[in-house]
């Protein structure tokens, strides 16, 4: 299974703390042939999410740049397969999803990056804690892996 996760499941997996945390290390126990994507999309959105966790509290002093380190080597050792899209077609797509989508029910702009994202990589399932983001994904045509712990 080729799963796209967006930014809460990657701080729920990384973040003991995080409310997801116990749903989100499931997934390899569910789905042992798992493959979770790493795109340069996700080490921007990901990253910051990093910083914005440390700023608040969340995780501690340093912590934040330990597991950017750590996420990047478990990248570099293949524990996350790297994939590139093009920017130029996953904007268009956003843009496609947002004339279909975004007068019918909420959607956020970088929900419909990260939507437009998965279908760009041909991802098989999408990944997320964010159910607004989980609705925009499944009205898009992708397949939900939902957890709970």
């Amino acid at each position: 299974m080729r799963c796209y996760a967006d930014t809460s499941w990657w701080l729920a997996y990384k973040c003991r703390r995080d409310v997801h945390h116990a749903a989100a290390i499931t997934l390899f126990d569910r789905q042992p042939e798992a493959e979770v994507f790493w795109t340069p999309w996700q080490r921007v959105e990901v990253f910051n999410c990093f910083y914005q966790a440390e700023r608040i509290g969340l995780v501690g002093r340093g912590e934040g740049r330990q597991l950017m380190r750590l996420l990047e080597q478990e990248v570099r050792l293949g524990y996350w397969p790297h994939v590139e899209f093009a920017w130029t077609d996953a904007v268009r797509t956003a843009c496609d999803l947002a004339a279909e989508h975004s007068l019918k029910m909420p959607t956020r702009a970088m929900d419909l990056f990260h939507v437009a994202i998965a279908i760009e990589i041909a991802a098989d399932s999408f990944l997320s804690f964010d159910d607004e983001q989980n609705a925009l994904a499944h009205a898009s045509g992708l397949s939900l892996f939902r957890l709970r712990a």
